[in-house]
């Protein structure tokens, strides 16, 4: 493993690499959240469609980290929107985040979630929101240590 991965903006020549890592993070999350067993067989196509679309967005966030010349985490965020009822700080939702197995628990998650905040804050952005699988623990843990603490719970029931 070569040093310190760099944290970049994402480009399309980062697309289909982008793809296979959000391939890993979808078999990371099926432990623990059933709809991830459910994929449809064009959804990394579907996907990608948005990461396009993301990417053309300029209000859109998506980093990679990058060691070696090979992409080894990547994170998207977009605004949040809340009902326009609160007085709330406008908010930024990370709505992928993931590092590759063989560089977790190296500072990788943290310089790259570092680097979202930075770009958050310099787009006036007063708060970062995200969710987690309640069954995860390893998600669970790392945001805690980035200092997130629970929001909202989220309840569903199968019918």
């Amino acid at each position: 493993m070569s040093g310190d991965p760099d944290i970049r903006e994402a480009t399309l020549d980062d697309r289909a690499a982008i793809g296979a890592l959000w391939q890993e993070l979808m078999e990371f999350h099926k432990p623990y959240d059933m709809r991830f067993r459910h994929m449809k067989p064009d959804a990394l196509d579907t996907w990608l469609e948005h990461v396009d679309e993301c990417m053309a967005n300029d209000e859109h966030i998506i980093l990679v980290a990058e060691a070696g010349g090979e992409l080894v985490a990547f994170a998207m965020a977009r605004p949040g929107e809340d009902p326009p009822v609160f007085d709330v700080p406008l908010h930024i939702y990370v709505t992928n985040f993931f590092v590759t197995a063989e560089w977790r628990r190296r500072g990788v998650g943290q310089r790259l979630f570092e680097a979202i905040a930075e770009r958050a804050r310099e787009r006036a952005f007063g708060e970062v929101r995200l969710s987690v699988a309640a069954d995860n623990p390893i998600s669970n843990a790392f945001w805690r240590e980035m200092g997130f603490e629970p929001h909202a719970v989220h309840l569903r029931k199968e019918l």
